[in-house]
C-alpha cells in the first residue's frame, strides 16, 4: 500500500486461536495521510481477542489526526478501562505520516522498542515514548510526538515481542540485533518485501521450533 511518499506493509501470524495482537494500516478521511496501528494485548485467551478488535473498532471510530492523537488515545483508554481485568493491558503504538511535509506524528502507549532507520547514518534508533500501556490508568495524560522531513529510503519498523523473543533449539532469542540486520540486508527493496524477508529470517533461526507467540510486524518506508 502506498501513499504520496510512504510505502506500507504489514502481516500478522497468530500463534494462539484466540489471539491478542493486533495491527491496521488506514486512510483517515482526508486522504492526505495514512495511519498504523500496532498492539498487542497480555494474555491468550478470548478476553484479549475481544479486547484486541475492540480497540480496531474504537480507533477506526475515531479520526487519527496530528496534533490530536494523545486525546485519541486517552478516548480508547478510558473505553478500555471497564472492561479489563486484573492483570490486563494493551500496548499500543499509533502513528500517522502526512504526504505533504513528509511527516510522522505518533504516540506509544508502552509499546516497544520501535525501530527507526536512518540511510543517511546507515543506523538505527528507537522512537522515543513515554506513556504506559492502555487499560491500567483511566485518567492518564498520553503525549504526541512527531519528526518532519523524512528522507527517502526511511524506515520505521513496528513489531511485537513475538519475533524478537522467538526461540531456537539452542534456547536463544531472535533478539533485536537479528531484527535489524534483516531489515538493513533488504533496505533497498519495497515494505511487503522486508516484512517477507524478515518473517522468512525468524523462520529459519527457530530450527523448527514452534512459535512462541503471536508474531506481528508493520513496515512503513518513505521513497
Amino acid at each position: 500500500m502506498r501513499l504520496n511518499g510512504f510505502d506500507f506493509a504489514g502481516s500478522s501470524r497468530p500463534r494462539y486461536l484466540r489471539g491478542g495482537d493486533y495491527h491496521d494500516i488506514f486512510v483517515p478521511p482526508d486522504r492526505a495521510s495514512m495511519a498504523v496501528a500496532v498492539g498487542d494485548v497480555a494474555g491468550h485467551d478470548a478476553l484479549a481477542a475481544h479486547l484486541m478488535r475492540l480497540a480496531g473498532a474504537l480507533l477506526k471510530r475515531r479520526q487519527a489526526v496530528p496534533g490530536e492523537l494523545a486525546e485519541l488515545m486517552e478516548g480508547v483508554n478510558r473505553e478500555l478501562m471497564p472492561r479489563m481485568r486484573a492483570g490486563r493491558f494493551m500496548t499500543l503504538f499509533l502513528a500517522v505520516m502526512v504526504a505533504g511535509d513528509r511527516s510522522i506524528h505518533w504516540v506509544s502507549a508502552g509499546h516497544g522498542p520501535v525501530l527507526a532507520y536512518d540511510p543517511e547514518a546507515d543506523s538505527f534508533a528507537e522512537v522515543p515514548g513515554q506513556d504506559i500501556p492502555l487499560g491500567i490508568d483511566p485518567d492518564w495524560r498520553y503525549h504526541e510526538m512527531d519528526h518532519v522531513g523524512w528522507s527517502a529510503g526511511a524506515l520505521l519498523v513496528v513489531a511485537t515481542d513475538g519475533i524478537w523473543e522467538q526461540r531456537n533449539k539452542q534456547g536463544e532469542m531472535y533478539g533485536r540485533k537479528r531484527l535489524m540486520r534483516a531489515v538493513r540486508t533488504m533496505r533497498e527493496a519495497p515494505a511487503a518485501a522486508i516484512v517477507a524477508a524478515v518473517e522468512a529470517d525468524v523462520d529459519a533461526f527457530r530450527q523448527g521450533v514452534p512459535p512462541g507467540d503471536d508474531a506481528t510486524l508493520v513496515v512503513v518506508k518513505a521513497i
